[in-house]
């Protein structure tokens, strides 16, 4: 046993193979982006909108990626989100800046059964 623990070779064909294995699992154990429901999405929203962490509101975009979520994430950095609740197909968040209150609805789109929101104007066609 120790001779295979010194001999090069067996660590040359080990490191790749554990590597492979990680990556399988990883990906295996990857979450689905969007939410289950409609009001999960809104309450993960409104979570990621009130931390103003992009990285959360990026899986739930159904466009964009990180340059969109990154953006509306930095759309409610001075101001201050109150609630979410998903209402008429869309997230709605209201919220507070400079002292006047407003709404920021996100319509909702189903992707492979999991609901995400789709922040980017797209033409219909």
């Amino acid at each position: 046993m120790r001779a295979r623990l010194r001999n090069i070779r067996f660590w040359l064909l080990a490191l790749p193979m554990g590597w492979i294995v990680m990556v399988f699992v990883a990906v295996a154990f990857w979450p689905e982006p969007g939410a289950a429901s409609p009001d999960e999405l809104a309450s993960e929203v409104t979570t990621a909108l009130r931390a103003h962490d992009f990285h959360k509101l990026e899986p739930l975009l159904a466009v964009g990626g990180e340059d969109v979520a990154k953006s509306t994430a930095d759309h409610f950095q001075s101001a201050s989100v109150e609630r979410g609740a998903y209402r008429d197909g869309a997230v709605v968040v209201e919220y507070t800046h400079a002292g006047t209150r407003a709404e920021f609805r996100l319509p909702v789109e189903t992707r492979d059964g999991r609901y995400v929101i789709n922040p980017v104007l797209t033409p219909r066609g």
